[in-house]
């Protein structure tokens, strides 16, 4: 398997957002959080079919990008970021942040509340890893490296679409 081509590492550092000195994976949250409040609401749906190739894409770059970085080794910025604590998944990689961010805000209205509330919770989640998340770091490569952050992103869009969609159908 090859090293991944810079386009490639443009798209699994979400913009370079992976490189970022202090908690890259927020940072790719937030940028992606920016990023689909581009798209408008009526088009978020249709986007959704496109979850699990990207996904599946993801899992490839990310096994890909194991061998690009070193897992070990977090860059020039290392008195400010500690090493990844999981063996095979480098700091630098944070499109499962992508990937797993996308998932939480189709669940919300595209509102500014939606999305800040969208953020907070799946970070909360990547973070804490409660719930059985932590059980899927124990996969190997790419799948280890993407399949806690779409866990934690399919958890959060639970609560937040029965918040959002369905509670307002029981209080009217």
């Amino acid at each position: 398997m090859s090293k991944l081509t810079w386009p490639e590492i443009v798209v699994v550092t979400v913009l370079g957002t992976g490189f970022s000195p202090v908690a890259p994976a927020t940072v790719a949250s937030a940028v992606t959080c920016v990023i689909l409040w581009f798209i408008p609401a009526l088009l978020r749906w249709p986007w959704a079919l496109l979850v699990i190739p990207v996904t599946l894409l993801g899992v490839w770059w990310s096994q890909r990008a194991i061998i690009t970085f070193d897992p070990q080794e977090p860059g020039r910025f290392r008195k400010l970021r500690r090493p990844s604590p999981k063996k095979e998944d480098p700091d630098q990689v944070v499109f499962d942040e992508f990937a797993g961010q996308w998932i939480t805000l189709l669940a919300v209205p595209h509102t500014l509340l939606g999305f800040v509330l969208a953020f907070l919770v799946f970070r909360f989640l990547d973070i804490v890893k409660p719930l059985g998340i932590r059980a899927t770091q124990r996969y190997k490569d790419g799948w280890g490296v993407m399949l806690d952050d779409v866990v934690a992103g399919v958890y959060g869009a639970v609560p937040l679409f029965l918040t959002f969609r369905i509670g307002p159908l029981l209080f009217t």
